[in-house]
């Protein structure tokens, strides 16, 4: 619009410096050909033609983990990860959003991998269509927790990171936005279909497994269908149900020999639950999960386990309290995990101290424990140490 105003203004002052020497008839051209111009340019903005409209922004997050007495690993610095987010709006209406995630791992090497990446078609002031791979909507952990400096603790509850219960990402597209209720109540919903996760094969055992990271595949054919539904009676509070189904399959390139080649397709529900509370100094919040893939007695896969219902749970409860007037904040959290898996099952809890030099640069200082449901497996104390940078 400035391209307008600026166009508008040489013209006239053009017109009206010169009004002395020209005549009138030269005049209302003048005026005519800027009328028409200004036409014209409000039809490319309306058209999204102008590049003036877009808009490039960068944002994103980066820590630096520190590991110390832990009886399954050596002490030491376990991660540098910087992950930058790159927001591209073309118009009011079309935006691309998109996460990479860059870290170094074990052997010294760099792992590269797309957290997400979608296009955002606003649709109206309520709505937005969203494609592409976009974390899972499917409770609030994934979609609106997990960076480093908005978690409050140096770890994703017991459950909710990679190999747990809580489903990742999805490559599909979904239906999301708010909407206004009556005084200060508001609700938000996302309705997605994606490929949904697959299921993984062990070649040495036959055991199955569900992996819930977006491919870009779809062996089965079938979709997942499914959504979250947020409601805040107050602007404090916001509680939210989540749920999905479909049929899953076994992944490509997974199967035992020839075993899982005609290996029937899975039911697969999910079904979850969170709360959040938050006001200046305090934040309470928890979360429930449960993913279930049916029993099939036609499994082709050997061994029993394939056979049976597969199950996945996982919650946990958090506070934190923010110390008013100092840069101090407490947090706990309690959690629980439950899976196929025997030797993963645990419950844990962790306890930390974090310092905020502001509200985006947080060094995070905490104990955490994990009780192993086999006895056989020793439990696992260690501190984590960490700084994060939101920026």
């Amino acid at each position: 619009m400035k391209k307008l105003h600026f166009i508008k203004l040489s013209l006239a002052a053009s017109v009206f410096a010169s009004g002395a020497a020209i005549a009138n008839e030269d005049t209302e051209s003048k005026i005519a050909n800027l009328e028409s111009q200004m036409a014209a340019l409000r039809e490319d903005v309306k058209s999204n033609n102008l590049d003036t409209l877009t808009k490039l922004h960068m944002a994103g997050y980066s820590n630096v983990d520190f590991i110390a007495g832990s009886d399954n690993q050596e002490d030491g610095f376990t991660a540098a990860r910087f992950a930058p987010i790159f927001h591209f709006q073309f118009s009011d209406r079309v935006l691309f959003e998109g996460e990479l995630e860059f870290e170094t791992d074990e052997n010294g090497e760099t792992e590269f991998g797309v957290e997400y990446t979608t296009i955002d078609l606003v649709l109206n002031d309520y709505m937005a269509l969203v494609a592409g791979k976009f974390l899972s909507p499917i409770g609030q952990f994934r979609q609106n927790v997990h960076p480093s400096w908005i978690n409050k603790l140096p770890t994703a509850p017991v459950g909710f990171g990679h190999g747990g219960a809580a489903p990742l990402s999805d490559l599909g597209v979904q239906l999301r936005g708010g909407i206004p209720l009556s005084g200060s109540m508001r609700a938000n919903y996302a309705l997605f279909t994606s490929n949904g996760p697959t299921l993984l094969v062990d070649e040495a055992d036959g055991e199955v497994e569900l992996e819930t990271e977006a491919a870009a595949s779809n062996a089965d054919g079938n979709f997942v269908y499914g959504g979250r539904v947020g409601f805040l009676p107050v602007p404090a509070l916001e509680l939210g149900l989540s749920g999905a189904l479909g049929k899953i399959g076994v992944a490509e390139g997974h199967d035992v020999s020839e075993l899982a080649a005609g290996e029937p397709d899975r039911d697969y529900t999910v079904l979850g639950a969170d709360a959040v509370y938050n006001i200046a100094t305090l934040q309470l919040r928890g979360e429930f999960i449960q993913q279930t893939v049916g029993s099939e007695a036609n499994s082709a896969i050997a061994g029993g386990a394939a056979a049976e219902e597969l199950e996945y749970t996982a919650w946990y409860a958090q506070a934190a309290y923010r110390v008013p007037d100092t840069k101090w904040e407490g947090v706990v959290r309690l959690g629980d995990l439950d899976t196929p898996d025997a030797d993963a099952n645990r419950s844990q809890w962790s306890a930390g101290v974090n310092y905020l030099f502001a509200n985006n640069v947080i060094v995070k200082a905490a104990y955490t424990v994990d009780d192993y449901d086999d006895n056989a497996i020793d439990d696992d104390k260690r501190f984590n140490v960490q700084l994060a940078y939101g920026f």
